[in-house]
């Protein structure tokens, strides 16, 4: 039995053990004051409010010790108290900074619901992140990137997961199975037939977790429009296509004559 209960207490958060052990030292001090001075402390709760404020290092002095072994608990009871509370503040400082650190870097999973998840961190997604904050500024959105460092949009309010797109953990973490959108845009680091394969594979691997969310994904190559819908696409975004027929109208309106 006692190996069980010290099983589940390593298991516990560490500010959980810790406020684990401040409660026994405290219910420990409050039976020793007790039994040995009923007189001062009349019943249980009396002893365990000293004892409680003793280790706040507060000492309110509504209740005195007058013997030496409870003013020895007393004064043992204030170093274990200030000692733990000094440990407490550090480490609560610490998790304060880890998760600002890890929010930074891509490393928390977002909990929250009903968010837009874009792909992949370029000038296009800087662009719809700026006029997505712009049209609602309650959108929630997640970005998902594999090669940044850290969130070049923490100050904004924009959630940064670090990943790769064709990872089932990737998609865990942006919390796809509570988001209502997700834009995939094509990595330009790679070629035009690689990209949209890489696009492809973060379609099946969305669709995978969230049968029913609607995707959109931009495509580079009009040979990959049939397997991106097959793959599971709502919405594809054909940015070659796009361009090519502007610059067809610019070259058939005849405007690259003279610029003067």
């Amino acid at each position: 039995m006692i190996r069980k209960f010290y099983t589940l207490y390593l298991r516990l958060p560490m500010l959980a053990r810790l406020l684990v052990i401040i409660f026994i030292i405290i219910t420990m001090g409050a039976a020793a004051a007790r039994v040995a001075e009923p007189e001062t402390f009349p019943s249980y709760f009396e002893a365990f409010y000293w004892t409680v404020i003793t280790v706040g290092t507060v000492g309110y002095g509504d209740y005195a010790p007058e013997s030496t072994a409870v003013r020895i608990l007393a004064m043992l009871l204030v170093f274990f108290g200030g000692a733990f509370l000094a440990f407490f503040t550090v480490h609560l400082a610490s998790a304060v900074v880890k998760k600002q650190q890890g929010l930074l870097e891509g490393k928390m999973k977002f909990i929250d619901k009903n968010h837009c998840i874009i792909v992949g961190w370029n000038e296009r997604s800087k662009e719809t992140i700026s006029n997505l904050m712009e049209q609602d500024h309650g959108t929630n959105i997640v970005m998902i990137d594999s090669t940044l460092n850290h969130n070049p949009l923490y100050h904004e309010g924009i959630h940064f997961v670090k990943g790769s797109p064709v990872v089932d953990s990737t998609w865990k973490d942006a919390g796809i199975k509570e988001a209502k959108t997700i834009l995939i845009t094509a990595d330009q680091s790679l070629s035009e037939s690689d990209a949209d394969m890489q696009t492809i594979l973060s379609i099946l691997a969305a669709r995978g977790m969230n049968p029913s969310i609607k995707i959109a994904a931009e495509i580079l190559t009009l040979e990959q429009t049939a397997n991106s819908r097959r793959a599971g696409a709502d919405i594809l975004i054909q940015t070659s296509r796009i361009t090519s027929e502007a610059m067809t109208s610019v070259l058939g309106s005849g405007t690259m004559g003279n610029n003067d």
